[in-house]
């Protein structure tokens, strides 16, 4: 109590000097510059405080100050219409006998050799190294042709074990994306980005495929955030305008991420360590791009990929200081808004949960983000909306549960309400009955508010009780129901006798 008052104390000062900075005015006889550096101390007062106050929170169980993201994540579901596929056809069979010869400095014979012998991966990698080759002696040529790119994707995929293939591949978008303005008017798109990805994270042999990827990512994002440096090829004369439509470079990686395989996704923390580690790109950049990405989510599948990623790059030791960035740039509210955006999806509903906690973390600027765009409103109406979804219930009670010990001026903040949250969570109790892990969080929940709140009146409103022995009973084998379904019914003033009678049917 006494930490929570001299925190209230040093926050009532702070707009009592901010205030008086704004108007020119005197606060303790400071003015100027002296009260300017006399508010940072109060700024450095507030941190420890609130960090302290943090410590009692969340360190002491070792837990996130959201704890619906610490439990194993369900996998994605093919039934909800979320399984990957490569999406390539079938290639079109070769000309027979032996296969013809090319000019290998004429950009239309390359591509129609590529065309015409597309079931032959020694015949596509000859025409890819040509290409390659051409870009590398006029990189603008061989960007603006419309042609190149979807001849070159197609036959990237229709082979994508085939690594002489994903080489030469590699190499001709890298050379590609030396031109600064085909960097960002033709290969920053979702598509080019993905197959780099795609590339980046196969691992495939040789290992320069790897490298080649990556290099190309690099000057593509060099060419956005940081036109002037060499990396990204020499800078165009003029600015660059980017196509109508185009969510530029960092958004088109980020978008490709979300599009992808997992393992486009899991591959991007790297990608970020070498940009940062290169100077292409910092924190708050990718953040801001990252944040952006999300309103060219028009569809559940880019949204659930979008929350995915978000669950994948927000850990502390993802990237340097990029979490601390993704809070900072409003990645809680795009999360937010993609749940509001497909609140009839239950998959997005439930990424949407794990990747809220995950973003908050045991971070104090996280949790008063999330209380601001009303992420608990947002789990709640995930919770009501899908009913059925035991996983949702399960992860949404554990969020739920977790509120009761926050600080009151973010309870206050976040509209919390812990009846309503008793209520929230009977309701779960009773429509999952069977559901062993649901029952042990809603228990433990339970648990909380009553230690919290003593709001024994709220659990056994509507049979609370009744509804306690009933899930003991029927999980009488079960060592944390029974422990947490005690801990709740003498919390409640119930028989200490009780105990689930043994044979007893629920």
């Amino acid at each position: 109590m006494a930490a929570a008052s001299e925190l209230a104390s040093i926050q009532a000062e702070l707009q009592s000097v901010k205030r008086a900075l704004q108007s020119g005015a005197a606060h303790l006889g400071l003015q100027g510059e002296a009260l300017q550096k006399y508010l940072l101390q109060l700024n450095e007062k507030e941190n420890l405080l609130l960090s302290k106050q943090l410590r009692n929170l969340a360190v002491e169980s070792f837990e996130p100050l959201l704890p619906a993201a610490s439990q194993a994540s369900a996998p994605p579901n093919p039934a909800r219409g979320y399984a990957h596929t490569n999406g390539s056809h079938q290639p079109r069979p070769a000309p027979a006998g032996e296969a013809k010869a090319f000019n290998r400095e004429n950009v239309q014979e390359v591509l129609s050799h590529m065309a015409e012998y597309e079931a032959v991966p020694t015949e596509c990698a000859k025409a890819l190294k040509a290409l390659s080759s051409l870009a590398y002696a006029n990189a603008r040529s061989i960007g603006q042709d419309e042609r190149v790119l979807p001849s070159l994707l197609r036959v990237a995929r229709l082979h994508s074990t085939e690594g002489v293939v994903q080489l030469t591949a590699m190499r001709a978008i890298s050379n590609m994306a030396y031109d600064q303005e085909i960097a960002l008017t033709r290969l920053a798109q979702p598509d080019v980005m993905g197959q780099l990805l795609a590339a980046m994270a196969s691992k495939a042999e040789p290992k320069e495929i790897s490298a080649r990827a990556s290099e190309a990512l690099a000057r593509i994002i060099a060419a956005e955030v940081k036109p002037d440096s060499d990396g990204g090829g020499p800078p165009p004369e003029q600015p660059v305008q980017l196509p109508a439509g185009s969510p530029g470079a960092l958004c088109g990686l980020f978008l490709a991420a979300c599009r992808g395989e997992a393992a486009c996704k899991e591959i991007v923390p790297q990608l970020l360590t070498q940009l940062s580690s290169n100077e292409v790109t910092e924190a708050r950049q990718a953040a801001e791009g990252f944040t952006r990405c999300e309103q060219e989510c028009k569809i559940p599948a880019d949204g659930v990929g979008w929350l995915s990623l978000a669950k994948i790059l927000s850990p502390v030791d993802s990237v340097r200081d990029l979490p601390a960035a993704l809070v900072e740039a409003g990645a809680i509210r795009a999360a937010a808004s993609i749940m509001t955006r497909f609140v009839d999806d239950s998959m997005v509903q439930l990424t949407g949960i794990e990747a809220m906690s995950s973003l908050v973390g045991n971070r104090w600027a996280g949790l008063r983000a999330f209380a601001d765009v009303g992420g608990m409103e947002r789990v709640e109406e995930a919770m009501r909306r899908h009913g059925q979804d035991a996983v949702i219930q399960t992860k949404g009670v554990r969020a739920l549960g977790s509120g009761v010990q926050w600080p009151q001026d973010i309870q206050e903040r976040a509209r919390y309400s812990h009846r309503r949250a008793v209520e929230i969570t009977k309701n779960a109790m009773s429509q999952h009955g069977s559901d062993i892990e649901l029952q042990i969080a809603a228990l433990e929940a339970l648990a909380k508010y009553l230690d919290k709140t003593k709001c024994v009146a709220d659990i056994k409103e509507a049979g609370g009780e009744g509804l306690v022995k009933m899930m003991m009973t029927t999980h009488r084998s079960n060592a944390k129901v029974q422990q947490w379904g005690q801990h709740v019914l003498t919390g409640i003033g119930a028989d200490p006798n009780w105990a689930p009678k043994t044979g007893a049917s629920p």
